[in-house]
């Protein structure tokens, strides 16, 4: 999938509300993101052409397998990272919001290494 931060977003916030309501419209998804709807049909057509989801019974939103796991990694990344910067003091709204920028700019890398830190140090204390 070609990286941009918006579609990392909306995949992140399709995994969220599936794990929430076992199913996401539009709708739903505009609501949660505090975007338009054209916004969230916009960038279903480009991430329907980049083969990440598609959409089945009642308009609901669905992954493709590659989607699923694209979603997943981004949404490892933004758990990690605030759980990471809450442990170390900052409040869980700032923790949150600096997470979704944060995972954007990280690569998968940084993301292991991270991950292996905290896991070690932090999770043992």
């Amino acid at each position: 999938m070609k990286k941009s931060n918006s579609a990392e977003d909306y995949m992140k916030s399709i995994l969220i509300l599936h794990r929430r309501n076992g199913s996401v419209r539009s709708s739903e998804l505009a609501d949660e993101m505090g975007v338009s709807r054209p916004s969230v049909c916009n960038a279903m057509k480009k991430l329907r052409q980049q083969d990440m989801v598609y959409f089945g019974e009642n308009d609901c939103i669905f992954f493709t397998d590659a989607g699923r796991i694209f979603a997943e990694k981004i949404y490892r990344k933004h758990l990690l990272i605030s759980r990471f910067l809450r442990r170390i003091g900052v409040s869980k709204k700032t923790a949150d919001e600096e997470a979704c920028e944060i995972e954007h700019a990280i690569s998968d890398e940084t993301y292991e290494c991270l991950n292996r830190f905290y896991e070690k140090t932090m999770q043992t204390e």
